[in-house]
C-alpha cells in the first residue's frame, strides 16, 4: 500500500506531444523498437540515442531479451557515456515478458552496477488489474505507461446513455417531462434537478449522492435515503454536510463558466478519490456507491409513469 501511495503522488505526464503542447502536460517517453531495430545492434542503439538524449536518459530494455542483452547494454553505456559526464540516467522500460519478474531481476542488477537510482518503468497494455496485480507481487516497478487500456473502452465499447426531454419551463413554470420506455434503464427522471452529495462530517467520506428537484431544501440534520428499486431499502444519513456537484455553465446562451486547467482538474480528482471509501473503490466485489432519488423526485417520477 506503501508503494502504491508513493506511485499515485508521482508527477504525471504524456507520451503525446500534442496533449503537452495544447494542456501544458509535462512531456515524457523513450525510445520505440524501431528506433533500435534500425540499428546493426541494440548496443550502437543506445549510445547513439545517450548522445542525443544524455539528459532524461530512459532505454527501452527489452527488444531482444532483457536480461542476457538489454540491460548490460543499458549499464555499459551508461559507464561510457554518461558516467563520465557526471550524468545519471533515469530509467530503463520493459514492455514485454513477465513484468513482475524482469523488474525484480533488472532492478539487482542496476543496484550492482552503481545505478539505484536508475528507474525501472513498464508498459505492454497495462490496465487496473495488471497494475493491481504487480503492486501485490511487490513488482520493483517506478512508473506504469498506460495507453491503450486508458484512451480506449476495451469492455463496453459503446456507453449506454439517454437523452431525452427533461421539462420545459412555460409562464416562468417548470413542466416536468418523462420518457416511458419497456426497458427499464431507458425510463427517464423528469424534472428540473440537481445532484447533492451527503458527506460525513466525522470522517470527511462520502456517504451518497441524491438527485433531487432543483428548489428541494436539504434538511440539516438527518436525511432517509432509499433504493428506488427496493424502497425497503432504507439508511438514515447524519451529521453531515452537503454539496452541490452540478456548475452552471451557460446562461441565456452565454458562457458564464471558466474551464480549470488541466493540472487543476486532476488535482481536484485525486482530492475527491480520497473521499471514497476504499471499500467502493477497490476493483474485485466493490461495495456499492449509492446514488438515489430523493423522497420527492421518486414520487413525481411514479406519479408521471402511472398516467401513462
Amino acid at each position: 500500500m506503501e508503494q502504491e501511495q508513493q506511485l499515485l503522488e508521482e508527477p504525471f505526464g504524456t507520451s503525446c506531444t500534442l496533449t503537452a503542447k495544447n494542456f501544458n502536460v509535462p512531456a515524457s517517453g523513450t525510445m520505440a523498437h524501431s528506433w533500435i531495430q534500425s540499428f546493426d545492434n541494440e548496443y550502437e542503439a543506445f549510445k547513439a540515442y545517450a548522445e542525443i538524449y544524455p539528459n532524461g536518459c530512459t532505454f527501452l530494455v527489452d527488444t531482444y531479451d532483457v536480461l542476457e542483452s538489454g540491460v548490460p547494454n543499458a549499464i555499459k553505456v551508461f559507464d561510457e557515456i554518461l558516467k563520465p559526464q557526471g550524468i545519471r540516467p533515469t530509467a530503463v522500460r520493459i514492455d514485454s515478458g513477465d513484468l513482475a519478474y524482469l523488474s525484480k531481476k533488472v532492478r539487482k542488477m542496476l543496484d550492482e552496477a552503481g545505478y539505484p537510482d536508475c528507474k525501472i518503468c513498464v508498459t505492454n497494455s497495462l490496465d487496473e488489474y495488471l497494475i493491481t496485480s504487480l503492486l501485490e507481487q511487490k513488482a520493483k516497478v517506478d512508473s506504469f505507461g498506460v495507453g491503450e487500456n486508458l484512451i480506449t473502452s476495451k469492455s463496453d465499447p459503446v456507453f449506454g446513455g439517454v437523452y431525452k426531454l427533461a421539462a420545459l419551463e412555460k409562464d416562468g413554470q417548470i413542466i416536468p417531462k418523462i420518457k416511458i420506455s419497456e426497458n427499464t434503464d431507458k425510463i427517464t427522471n423528469p424534472s428540473f434537478k440537481k445532484v447533492c452529495r451527503f458527506y460525513s462530517k466525522d470522517t470527511n467520506f462520502a456517504l451518497a449522492d441524491v438527485i433531487m428537484l432543483k428548489n428541494e431544501k436539504v434538511p440539516l440534520t438527518d436525511y432517509e435515503i432509499f433504493d428506488e428499486h427496493n424502497t425497503w431499502k432504507k439508511k438514515k444519513l447524519i451529521n453531515y454536510y452537503v454539496k452541490e456537484l452540478q456548475e452552471k455553465i451557460f446562461e441565456g446562451g452565454n458562457l458564464i463558466y471558466t474551464s480549470p486547467k488541466l493540472s487543476e482538474i486532476a488535482a481536484h480528482a485525486k482530492a475527491e478519490l480520497k473521499t471514497i471509501w476504499d471499500e467502493v473503490k477497490r476493483l474485485n466485489n466493490p461495495q456499492k456507491y449509492y446514488v438515489d432519488l430523493s423522497k420527492e423526485l421518486y414520487e413525481l417520477k411514479n406519479s408521471m409513469l402511472n398516467k401513462k
